[in-house]
Order: C-alpha cells, then structure tokens, then sequence
C-alpha cells in the first residue's frame, strides 16, 4: 500500500506542475464564464443598425415592414421604382440588402427576391423571411376584416405547470438538462483522464523507464498507482473549474457589463414581437420562481452528489485500469486504437442513446443500461434526477462495484505480462493467453 502511495504521489505532483495544468485549469473557467456574457457584449459591441432597402410592387406591404422589429435591421422605402436601377443604388454600398417584392398572389405569395452585395448570414436571411411572412399574415387579416386586437383575444397563451405526487412544482426541461449534464460530465472525465493514463503508460514503456520501475514494484502497484495519482488530478482539476467558474461569473463579469447601456442591452436581446412576449413569459416566471431553482428542488442535492461521486470514482477506475491494460499491450499509440475502439463503445452508446433514456428513464433499455457496469456511470446520472427506484438504484451500484473488482483483475493480468513485452504484435488471442499466464 506504502508503494501504491508513493507512486500517486509522483503521478499527482508530476501532472499539477505541468504548464498545460496550470493552463488548461485557470483557462477552461474563463472560457466557461464567455458562455454566458460574451453572446450579450458582442451583441451590444458588433456594428449598428443594418438598413435594408425594400421595393414594394403590392404597395401593401411596405407599411407594415416599417414598423417590424428586429434586432439591428432597419427596412425602408427604396428610392427607385425600377429593380434594376434599385440595384444600381444597392451596389453603391448605402443599403445592407434590397428586397424585391413583385405583385403578388395573396393566396400564394411568390417571386419575393433578396439581393445583395455580398453573402448574407442564414440569421439575417431567417429575420427578413419571417418579417415578410408576418407583414403578408398582417395585410391578409386586413382583407379578411380581422383586427389585430381580436386576434390577439382569441390567442390562448398558456404555460403548463407540472407538479409531483406529493405537490412540489416540477420541471421536466429541468430534470432533463440536469440528467445530461451529469450524464455527460462523467463521460467526458472518463474520456480525459482515462486517455492520460493511457498516454503515461505508452510513454514509461517506450523510454523503457518501466523495466527500472518495474525492479521495485508489482505491476499492480504501479498500475493502481498511476489510476489513482491520475483520478486525483482530475478531481483537483474539477474542484477548481468550478471555483474559478462561480467567481468569474459573480465577480469578474459584472465589471464588463458596468459600462453598458441597459438599452442597449436590452435592444440586443430583443430580436423580434415573438422573441419579446418570450422574454416576458420568462421575465414572469423567473420572478415567481426560477427554472433553475425549481430544478434544484425537485433533485436531493445531496444524495446526488454522493451518486454522482460513486459512479464517478469507480466509473472511472473501471475504465483507467481498462486504459492502462490496453496501453501495456503496445509499443507506440498508434498501435492502441485497435484496443480502445472496443473498450469506449459502451460509453459511446450510453451517450447515444441519452435521448431514448430521457423520454423513457423507466423503459427497458434504461434500466438494463443503468444496471450493465460499462454503461451505468452515464446511463444512472441520466436516470438519477427523474427518481429512480431504491431497489434499482442500489443493484446498479453493486453491479458496478463487482465490475470494477473484475475489470481490475482482468486488466491487471494483462498489464502484468503487456508491460514488459516488446517488439510484438499482440491480438485479442493473445491477450486472452496473458490472462491465464501463471
């Protein structure tokens, strides 16, 4: 055990000290935290308002464009009656865009052109499709004798609330963001940290620095050490990712928005009349209580985390032992994707597969997937937040923790005899040999 200890002490202290560490841990937050305010203050700093130029043959429709509102778009009357001397006035760099709207059949509006200079954005081509539409819906209740206001008594604008058993107000948008979250955080860690096992044990057998390592040690203390030193940073690493996040966000990125103009703010968001009734829907909900804070209520915050950290930890050691046998049974990494293709398909299909479970967290494929120990450490964080069964629950952990103690063994035995081979080619038949290698 002393030995164990000795070598995770070297891999932890090794990787912290790297500069790739120190980067990517006081990095990633930053990154993390632009998720959230970059979308805004780009919204806010990018070039003004667009004017695009609109030629109107119905004479119809030109009054209602004028008064749409869209986020930096600006639509006004074009200064020719002609189409191509209108183009001539596009191409002198004035107008963003000219839209050309011939006479039309109102029954079955077409030959509606958009031209311009240069390319125009999918974003921008989507904003004045969808202005056109409502102007041409607008001037056909005006046909049809339909006020607006009439309309708008008729429209039923309604927000379901979903409640438990027990009357606490449910989220189901909320439960399914906090089952893939943790679903693929747990997969992501396994994938990261599994891969850097895997490189330290290629590069300790190439530089043949093993065979000195080897003299001192068994080949199952160096493994179990290097699995844990490795499991250790990744835990360090996450720790401070979420610090670091939570202060950058509370404290850094309010003195970005200090210089900003709430109008501003505001206009960038508000892209058009729909986008606006959604901010208010929002605006309204978020008030009484929010998405988030009913998403957290309604999941024991506790118990998760205590799930979370058992399928993480031994989800993760399951793996990394599979990682490093993989890794002792090749001289380079080039020859390891033979070996880690078969190993990463069940997490692979768990993440795949993350649709099916969300629809149906109680269905067949979820619950099998939950309890088969290479697809539980996705599948149960998946499952977890829609209340999973004590019975199933704990069956799966045992199912786990039995395919943990397997997987060791069996990675073990191979590293064992994969670690010191060299200069051969090995295949599944031959990995089976090493298993029963006394």
């Amino acid at each position: 055990m002393n030995k164990i200890l000795i070598i995770l002490q070297r891999e932890y202290l090794t990787r912290v000290r790297k500069r790739t560490f120190l980067l990517m841990t006081f990095l990633t937050p930053v990154l993390f935290a632009a998720l959230f305010t970059l979308p805004i203050i780009l919204a806010v700093g990018l070039e003004g308002e667009k004017t695009v130029m609109v030629l109107d043959k119905t004479g119809k429709l030109m009054e209602h464009l004028e008064k749409a509102k869209n986020r930096k778009m600006k639509y006004a009357p074009a200064p020719a009656e002609d189409l191509t001397k209108a183009k001539k006035i596009l191409a002198e760099g004035n107008y963003y865009g000219l839209v050309y709207i011939p006479v039309l059949d109102w029954e079955k509006p077409k030959g509606i052109e958009l031209h311009s200079e240069k390319g125009i954005s999918m974003e921008v081509e989507s904003q004045i499709n969808r202005t056109i539409e409502l102007a041409i819906e607008k001037h056909k209740m005006q046909l049809a004798g339909i006020k607006q206001e009439d309309l708008n008594k008729i429209k039923a604008d309604i927000s379901l609330e979903t409640f438990k058993a027990s009357g606490e107000k449910s989220s189901s948008g909320g439960l399914f963001m906090f089952g893939i979250m943790g679903g693929m955080i747990i997969y992501f860690a396994i994938f990261l940290y599994g891969s850097q096992v895997m490189r330290g044990v290629v590069e300790e057998k190439t530089s043949r620095i093993i065979e000195v390592i080897i003299s001192t040690v068994k080949p199952f203390q160096l493994m179990m050490g290097k699995i844990l030193g490795v499991g250790l940073v990744g835990v360090t690493q996450f720790v401070l990712w979420i610090l670091l996040t939570l202060a950058i966000v509370n404290f850094v990125t309010p003195l970005f928005m200090q210089g900003m103009n709430p109008k501003e703010v505001q206009k960038a968001i508000n892209t058009n009349e729909d986008a606006q009734k959604m901010i208010d829907k929002t605006t309204q909900t978020v008030t009484e209580k929010s998405e988030i804070s009913v998403m957290l209520s309604q999941v024991n915050m506790p118990a998760y985390i205590l799930v979370f950290l058992f399928y993480f930890v031994f989800g993760y050691l399951m793996y990394a032992s599979l990682f490093a046998a993989a890794a002792s049974a090749v001289d380079n990494e080039s020859e390891m994707q033979q070996f880690v293709m078969p190993i990463t398909i069940p997490l692979i299909m768990a993440m795949a597969l993350s649709s099916i479970i969300t629809r149906e967290p109680d269905g067949v494929v979820a619950f099998w997937m939950s309890i088969f120990p290479l697809t539980s450490p996705v599948t149960m964080l998946i499952r977890y937040p829609f209340g999973v069964p004590a019975w199933q629950l704990g069956l799966s952990m045992v199912s786990l923790f039995l395919g943990f103690i397997a997987m060791v063994w069996l990675a073990a035995r191979i590293y064992r005899v994969g670690i010191l081979m060299y200069g051969k080619k090995v295949n599944y038949k031959e990995l089976a040999k090493w298993i029963f290698y006394k």
